[in-house]
């Protein structure tokens, strides 16, 4: 009775996941829009708003209540103070300009991590594109070996070959199955590292579609500016400058003015109790004789050197991503290029010669597939060299900050 409900459980859930076709650049905007971390980071921007709309703001006012009463007469008074604490320095307008900066800073963040996901999600698609390529080319790989096999077998028959060639291009077929498997695995593992990427959960499948296009022209160097990295660096530079203003601010704290009012009822024998009403004004001024707020100072300093700091070495880092990407393109460009105008149309007029030679019998049937062979690993260098192009052109996409790097790139 358990295993029919188990298989009813099994085919449900089959029956209810879905298939999600996605191309590079669809998978993308996808990710973009489900990514789980990517919608969390986002609340970064309120939570910035929110500090923004909060900082350079006035302390609230106090308001005093002072009453006393003497225990065995009519005696006693009655005070009210208010004070309102205004600040000596430009310590809100600098806390304004602290709480802006890291608004920048959080909105460009944001948008870094948005720059980083599309990459890596571009990455994972590219590869598992190859991946499928791969496959395509080792079940092509794999029929020629069974054919060369099942006619070396007929010559072993027939004694016109070695059983120990049989054996070796029955033994290359097995690698090739190995290797098929191997891609599978490879492919497994990489869509379950795309999944959390895209905010893909349950059963639901991913399937990436498309192809890999020919190189055509390497793009320019471009500029790294507007890179969201360098300007959260440099948003976090500025909010470290205000910072160190506002902490020279605050070697004077707020000054404090403000207005009582006391009743007092007196008992002056033997007159009648009488009543006196006193109005008053108050001022109090801080002096900064035991906290002159230097160490603060002295930290914000350092703090905001150090972004600037971080401003340089993001510049330098960007740059030297920017130069890597391009000398990798124009590497692999130059790669695909050699292997389409020389080498692949070398080995495939070898092959059709061959091929030629075979139908007159001037030729075996081992040298033509051998030739096939051949070609088709020319083919798979080829498809390696082309997905490590477009990998490379994403880096380069991703360090010049495209907006999406994958966009009309497949078909």
């Amino acid at each position: 009775m358990l295993r029919p409900f188990i298989f009813l459980l099994a085919l449900t859930a089959f029956a209810t996941a879905k298939e999600i076709r996605l191309t590079p650049e669809t998978a993308s905007s996808y990710a973009l829009t489900h990514n789980p971390s990517l919608a969390a980071a986002r609340f970064r921007i309120e939570e910035a708003r929110g500090r923004l709309q909060q900082s350079g703001r006035l302390s609230n006012p106090e308001l005093e209540v002072d009453f006393t009463r003497n225990t065995v007469g009519r005696e006693g008074s009655f005070g009210v103070g208010f004070t309102q604490r205004f600040p000596l320095t430009a310590r809100l307008r600098y806390a304004k300009a602290v709480s802006r900066a890291e608004l920048a800073a959080a909105e460009a963040e944001v948008r870094d991590a948005e720059r980083k996901l599309v990459a890596e999600v571009s990455t994972a698609a590219v590869k598992l594109l190859a991946l499928s390529g791969q496959r395509d080319l080792r079940s092509k790989q794999l029929g020629n070996s069974r054919e060369l096999s099942g006619f070396l077998l007929k010559r072993v028959e027939t004694g016109e070959a070695a059983a120990v060639d049989a054996s070796q291009v029955e033994l290359e077929s097995r690698q090739i199955e190995i290797e098929s498997l191997q891609l599978a695995a490879d492919e497994v593992v990489l869509t379950g590292e795309l999944r959390p990427l895209l905010g893909v959960t349950g059963a639901d499948r991913i399937t990436i579609t498309g192809e890999l296009p020919t190189p055509r022209i390497i793009p320019a160097a471009g500029e790294v500016t507007g890179r969201p990295d360098i300007l959260a660096a440099r948003s976090r530079a500025e909010a470290a400058r205000s910072v160190v203003l506002e902490q020279r601010t605050r070697r004077w704290e707020d000054i404090g003015v403000g207005a009582s009012y006391t009743r007092d009822r007196v008992l002056d024998e033997p007159e009648p109790i009488e009543t006196e009403q006193i109005i008053g004004f108050r001022f109090s001024l801080p002096l900064p004789i035991w906290n002159n707020n230097s160490g603060r100072i002295r930290e914000a300093e350092a703090a905001a050197a150090r972004a600037e700091k971080e401003v340089d070495a993001t510049l330098l880092t960007a740059n030297a991503e920017v130069i890597a990407a391009r000398s990798a393109m124009g590497a692999y460009a130059k790669l695909i290029t050699e292997l389409d105008d020389k080498v692949l149309p070398a080995a495939t007029r070898i092959e059709e010669q061959l091929r030629s030679s075979y139908s007159t019998g001037q030729t075996s049937l081992t040298d033509v597939l051998r030739a096939r062979t051949r070609r088709l690993e020319l083919q798979r260098q080829r498809l390696d060299a082309l997905r490590d192009y477009q990998l490379a052109r994403i880096r380069h996409a991703a360090a010049t900050s495209q907006s999406n790097p994958s966009s009309k790139t497949y078909k």
